[in-house]
C-alpha cells in the first residue's frame, strides 16, 4: 500500500506526539481551531490530528479531515478504560464495532444507544470498522508484538469519564463492550456517513472502576504511547 492518504486522530497531545515523530517533510496546517500535521511516512501521505476530548470534537475534526484531505482511510488511536473481566492496564483493544452509550431515547421506547436512524430501534446503533483494516492490525500485532495482550471487541463512547463499578457493569451488559472512552463512536459515525473506511485501536489506561481516575494519572501517557506504537507498526507493514 503506497502513496495512500491516511489520517490518524488522537484526542490529546500524548496520543499523537509519537505519530508526529515519524513524519518527514512535515507541514503544519490550520483549519478553524484545529491544527493538522501533514507529512510522509512509509511511502504514504500521513495526516496527524488532535481532535480534543469528547464526541463533538472528534466528529468535527473527522469531518474537516475528510473535507480537506480526502483520506483513503482513518485510524483513531488513544487510550480507553477496560471493561471486561481479566483485562489489564497495558492491554490493547481493536474495535470490531462502536456504539455511543450515552445516546438515550429509551423514554420513547427505543433501545439504549439506538440513534433514531430508522434501523432496528430495539437495538443499539453500531458502527463497524473496515474488516480488512482490522485484520491487518491484528496481523501486525501478532508478527511484531507477540507478547502484547490484545482484544477485539466493542468500544463504547460517551461524553462522560467512567469511573464507577456499577456503570462499568452496565456497559458490559447493555453493549457487550470491552472498552470505553469519549471519541471513537462519533469518529466512526462521521466516517460511516462519508463512506470512509476506518479502524480504531486503544490501549487500556485504567479499568473504568472506582480507582480509574487515580490510575489514569500514572498510566495515561505510557499507554497513549503504546497505542501510537501499534499504529506506527501497522503503517510500516501495510
Amino acid at each position: 500500500m503506497k502513496n495512500k492518504t491516511i489520517c490518524t486522530i488522537g484526542a490529546m497531545d500524548c496520543e499523537i506526539n509519537k505519530l508526529k515523530d515519524i513524519l518527514s517533510d512535515i507541514e503544519e496546517i490550520n483549519y478553524g481551531k484545529f491544527t493538522f500535521f501533514k507529512g510522509r511516512a512509509y511511502d504514504n501521505n500521513i495526516i496527524v490530528a488532535k481532535s480534543g476530548v469528547g464526541k463533538a470534537a472528534g466528529a468535527i475534526c473527522t469531518q474537516i479531515l475528510i473535507d480537506k484531505f480526502n483520506p483513503d482511510f482513518i485510524i483513531n488511536t488513544g487510550v480507553a478504560g477496560g471493561l471486561k473481566k481479566g483485562m489489564q492496564i497495558g492491554d490493547v483493544v481493536i474495535a470490531t464495532r462502536l456504539v455511543q452509550h450515552d445516546f438515550d431515547a429509551t423514554a420513547l421506547g427505543y433501545a439504549r444507544g439506538y440513534m433514531c436512524n430508522g434501523i432496528k430501534p430495539d437495538k443499539p446503533t453500531y458502527f463497524y470498522p473496515d474488516e480488512n483494516l482490522v485484520k491487518k492490525f491484528q496481523s501486525a500485532l501478532k508478527s511484531t508484538m507477540p507478547g502484547l495482550r490484545y482484544h477485539a471487541g466493542t468500544i463504547a463512547s460517551g461524553d462522560v469519564f467512567i469511573s464507577d463499578n456499577k456503570k462499568k457493569q452496565e456497559l458490559v451488559e447493555l453493549f457487550d463492550a470491552s472498552a470505553v472512552e469519549m471519541e471513537s463512536g462519533a469518529i466512526a459515525q462521521c466516517a460511516y456517513l462519508n463512506n470512509i473506511p476506518f479502524v480504531t485501536i486503544r490501549a487500556i489506561s485504567d479499568l473504568a472502576d472506582d480507582e480509574a481516575s487515580k490510575k489514569l494519572t500514572f498510566t495515561e501517557e505510557d499507554n497513549a504511547n503504546l497505542s501510537a506504537k501499534t499504529v506506527r507498526l501497522f503503517l510500516s507493514l501495510i
